[in-house]
C-alpha cells in the first residue's frame, strides 16, 4: 500500500488541548506538541468528508491510515528535514550537551529495583560524572539514521526544539452564548504553540505526516487544526529517507506514536513462555530482553458522528523502547510490523479506528 506525505504549516499559533477539564473561571489550558496522531487523522478525514459530500460511512469504510508523524522544517527551496523527539534511551546531558544512551545490562540478583522484574535486563545510564539530563532537544534527520543504525550519537545529531516551536500563554474572556457579550468573572489562560518561521534563512517549521489507503487526498489545501479550528496549510512532499537498521541477532523497536496495547505496557504479539517474554509474528520469534518506558498517558477524543467523548484509554508514550535478542527465523515479519504498525490481526471496530488514527507505529533500530 503506497504512502503519501504532506507537510503541514500552521497559519497562526495552534493549541492542541489534552484530556484535562477546561471551562471554569481561571482555567489553564495546556497544549501538547507534537500532537497525537488522531488530531492529524481527524483533520484530514474531516477534509475528505467535506470533499465527498459528507458521506461519513465512506470515510469509515475506506482504508485510510495515518502511518507516521514527525516534526519537520522546510527551507525556501522546498527541501524537508524531519526530526524526532528523543527516544527513551537517549539523554542529552545538561553540563556539556553530550549524548548518552541507556544500555541494557544484567543486574546482580542482590540489587533491589522497581524495574520490570520479568525482564532479564535493565536499561542503565553509564556516566563518568553525575550530570542532569536536559530537555528541549530533537534528533535531526542524520541523527535519526545514526540512531536506527546503532551508531554512536554526537552533538551534530541533535537540534534545539526551540528552533522549531515555542509555547506562549494567552488570556481569554468567556462569552455568554445567548447575548454574545462578556460573561463577567470568566477569565482563562490557554497555552498556544507557535511554530517558528525564520525570515533570514527562509526555514519554516511544521509537521510531516504519512497517509496510506487514500487516493482522494488533495496534494495541497487547508485543514482545521486543534482548538478553535485554526487554519493550517498542507502540501505534498517526498517521503523522508532514513538509513535502514542492520539486524544481527538483536534489535530495538521504538514507538513512533503512542502504543495502545491490551496488556498495558506489554505490546501485542508478545507471549510468556517460562521465565521470558517472546515476540511471535508469522513464524518469527525473538526474546524481549529489556524495555525503557515512560509513565502511561491517557488518550480520548471527541466522536463527531455520535457527538460524545471517546473512551479514555491508557497508552504507552511515544519514544518508548523495547530491546529484543535471541532472534529466530526470518526477520521479514519485522518489516511488516514497521509498515503496518504493532497490531494483532483480529481487531474490533473501536481498535480499527485507533489503527486508522495512527497509533502503534514503530521504528526498527539496530541494537
Amino acid at each position: 500500500m503506497s504512502v503519501e506525505y504532506r507537510f503541514i504549516q500552521a497559519v497562526d499559533t495552534v493549541t492542541i488541548r489534552g484530556n484535562k477539564l477546561f471551562g471554569d473561571a481561571g482555567s489553564y489550558g495546556e497544549t501538547t506538541f507534537p500532537p497525537r496522531p488522531s488530531v492529524l487523522s481527524g483533520a484530514f478525514r474531516s477534509l475528505l468528508w467535506a470533499n465527498n459530500g459528507r458521506d461519513a460511512q465512506a470515510i469509515q469504510q475506506s482504508d485510510f491510515r495515518l502511518t507516521g508523524l514527525f516534526p519537520a522544517s522546510q527551507n525556501e527551496t522546498g527541501v524537508i528535514e524531519v526530526f524526532l523527539p528523543l527516544p527513551a534511551d537517549v539523554t542529552v546531558l545538561e553540563k556539556d550537551k553530550s549524548i548518552q544512551q541507556l544500555e541494557p545490562q544484567v543486574l546482580n540478583n542482590t540489587i533491589q529495583h522497581s524495574q520490570m522484574a520479568q525482564l532479564p535486563m535493565m536499561p542503565i545510564l553509564r556516566q563518568g560524572r553525575q550530570s542532569k539530563a536536559e530537555s528541549g532537544w530533537l534528533l535531526n534527520q542524520s541523527g535519526i539514521s545514526a540512531y536506527l543504525q546503532g551508531q554512536t550519537l554526537s552533538s551534530t545529531h541533535i537540534h534545539p526544539q526551540a528552533d522549531l516551536w515555542i509555547s506562549e500563554s494567552r488570556i481569554g474572556i468567556g462569552l455568554n452564548r445567548r447575548s454574545r457579550t462578556v460573561d463577567e468573572g470568566k477569565l482563562f489562560t490557554v497555552e498556544h504553540t507557535a511554530l517558528q518561521q525564520n525570515e533570514n534563512s527562509g526555514i519554516t517549521a511544521g509537521l510531516i505526516v504519512g497517509v496510506s489507503g487514500c487516493d482522494t487526498l488533495p496534494e495541497s489545501g487547508f485543514i482545521r487544526l486543534g482548538g478553535d479550528g485554526r487554519a493550517a496549510r498542507f502540501s505534498a512532499v517526498s517521503a523522508p529517507v532514513f538509513s535502514p537498521a542492520n539486524i544481527n541477532g538483536k534489535f530495538k523497536l521504538v514507538l513512533l506514536t503512542p502504543g495502545l496495547f491490551a496488556q498495558g505496557w506489554l505490546p501485542d504479539g508478545i507471549q510468556q513462555e517460562g521465565d521470558h517474554y517472546w515476540l511471535m509474528l508469522d513464524g518469527f520469534k525473538a526474546r524481549l530482553a529489556c524495555a525503557s518506558i515512560s509513565r502511561a498517558e491517557i488518550i480520548s477524543g471527541w466522536d463527531l458522528e455520535q457527538w460524545q467523548p471517546k473512551a479514555a484509554e491508557r497508552v504507552v508514550p511515544s519514544g518508548s523502547v523495547y530491546w529484543f535478542d535471541q532472534v529466530q527465523d526470518d526477520t521479514a515479519a519485522l518489516d511488516k510490523l514497521a509498515t503496518e504498525g504493532w497490531w494483532t490481526d483480529t481487531l474490533d471496530n473501536a481498535t480499527q479506528s485507533r489503527r486508522a488514527e495512527g497509533y502503534n507505529r514503530v521504528l526498527l533500530a539496530a541494537w
